[in-house]
């Protein structure tokens, strides 16, 4: 079942609504497939990871998923902060980004089961 802290379901109904049934999962699809690969890499410094907290920001919170939203907001300006071990922050952000896609995968099948 979809976490509605990570997947708000009235947004992506809403959404649907505007741009029809085939866009959004063509659209969910890519940011699912974006997202299962974001802040990857070991080699990467803060000012790479806040570049892409900076383009998850409006993605994710325009697709209903709130949470990973203001998370990579938060990530974001304390990367550019600069200065501290980020670290931690990286590991937390990287656990709500499994959870949020799972989520939307589990939304996935359950609209493909539900037709």
């Amino acid at each position: 079942m979809v976490s509605q802290s990570l997947v708000d379901r009235a947004a992506l109904d809403e959404l649907e609504g505007v741009i029809g049934t085939e866009k959004l999962a063509r659209l969910l699809d890519r940011f699912t497939a974006s997202l299962a690969t974001a802040f990857d890499g070991a080699e990467r410094g803060e000012a790479d990871y806040a570049r892409e907290a900076h383009t998850l920001v409006s993605m994710s919170g325009m697709l209903g998923c709130a949470e990973l939203s203001r998370a990579c907001r938060d990530f974001e300006q304390s990367a550019k902060g600069g200065g501290g071990d980020f670290t931690a922050a990286l590991v937390d952000l990287r656990k709500l980004r499994d959870a949020t896609v799972t989520a939307l995968r589990d939304l996935r099948d359950d609209k493909r089961g539900a037709e």
